[in-house]
């Protein structure tokens, strides 16, 4: 099965129907997949309409108020969330990556496989919190 974007990016392409299904680059889906994991990691649980229940994430205040003992939950929130939405994406894996130093920031990598008609790609992904408490991604 062909990787493609997502359907929202279909929509907003411009030109006839045949060209929004054409066969897309391993990089345009890369980027496709880090801005959905960017808007995934970045909504809070509750706040989606999509899936009140399971869109996002818990509140970044409320891990970084607990850290270290609640990060293993929130890896799982991590890969969860992108098992449930992001389906272009398997074999997820999360790791918290701590900066090293004294400070707390929140530092995640996040590993998986792209597979499409022509193979598989592996990719990682570095998820850090802004000073806004927005997490960013990096590819």
């Amino acid at each position: 099965m062909p990787v493609q974007p997502t359907l929202l990016e279909r929509l907003r392409m411009p030109g006839p129907a045949e060209y929004r299904h054409s066969r897309v680059s391993a990089g345009d889906v890369r980027d496709s997949i880090l801005q959905n994991l960017q808007n995934i990691l970045n909504t809070s649980r509750g706040n989606c309409l999509l899936d009140l229940e399971r869109y996002g994430l818990p509140h970044l205040t409320s891990i970084q108020a607990a850290m270290p003992s609640t990060i293993a939950p929130y890896e799982a929130a991590i890969r969860g969330a992108i098992e449930r939405f992001e389906p272009r994406l398997t074999q997820i894996r999360v790791r918290h990556a701590p900066s090293g130093g004294r400070d707390m920031s929140l530092r995640f990598e996040i590993s998986g496989i792209i597979q499409d008609e022509d193979g598989r790609a592996s990719v990682r992904f570095e998820t850090f919190a802004d000073d806004s408490g927005r997490m960013r991604l990096r590819g």
